[in-house]
């Protein structure tokens, strides 16, 4: 017992060495928690909660996780921030902003990038590995929440890969500003979570 209260000690205690050497420590802990928060609810949710209550919780925690890595998080730790517009008249559906268009920026936190990256890339696989269990448990309804957390977050992972990747015309005019807050979501889709939520109920 006491080696591993030690263990678990000496863990916790690495990974607040690891999070003060980030450039944005603050920053860094709220991604980690938002990546980690859904995960943990749908394991333990069901302990306390219905679960249309669970279902609901874990997609808003999803939904919070998508918009703040998008939009807040990837923008302070790596620079990249993607959007996708499909009402464009060109080709190209996403748009990008990314270092490489404002070089010589502020340089890049490694720790910061290291986590953000392994993070980003390894909580789909982790709701995929959640699917797989719901079809060999045969949980359809925990089926269906999985890949809602699926498709939300290897979607951002998708984003952000291809912001990485994306080279910039350096002929192009950049109108918007790199710290322009971006603009709160549409709350029509807070119908559509009360929608799903009528759905389940329905079935109770």
């Amino acid at each position: 017992m006491a080696e591993s209260q030690g263990l678990v000690a000496s863990r916790l205690n690495t990974f607040y060495v690891t999070i003060l050497k980030s450039s944005h420590p603050l920053m860094l802990l709220l991604h980690l928690i938002g990546k980690a928060a859904p995960i943990v609810f749908y394991l333990i949710g069901s302990f306390f909660l219905n679960f249309t209550a669970q279902f609901i919780l874990v997609v808003l925690l999803l939904a919070f996780d998508f918009y703040f890595t998008k939009n807040i998080s990837g923008r302070k730790l790596v620079q990249l921030r993607w959007w996708y517009d499909p009402s464009t008249k060109t080709t190209e559906t996403f748009t990008f902003e990314s270092y490489k268009q404002y070089a010589p920026g502020p340089p890049i936190n490694s720790i910061d990038a290291k986590l953000f990256w392994w993070s980003t890339y390894l909580v789909p696989v982790i709701w995929m590995v959640f699917g797989i269990f719901c079809i060999l448990g045969f949980k359809i309804f925990y089926l269906l929440l999985v890949m809602v957390a699926a498709v939300l977050t290897g979607m951002n992972a998708y984003g952000f890969r291809n912001c990485d990747k994306w080279d910039p015309n350096p002929n192009s005019n950049q109108t918007d500003s790199w710290f322009q807050m971006p603009t709160i979501p549409n709350i029509e889709n807070l119908t559509r979570l009360a929608t799903i939520q009528s759905f389940f109920q329905n079935r109770s």
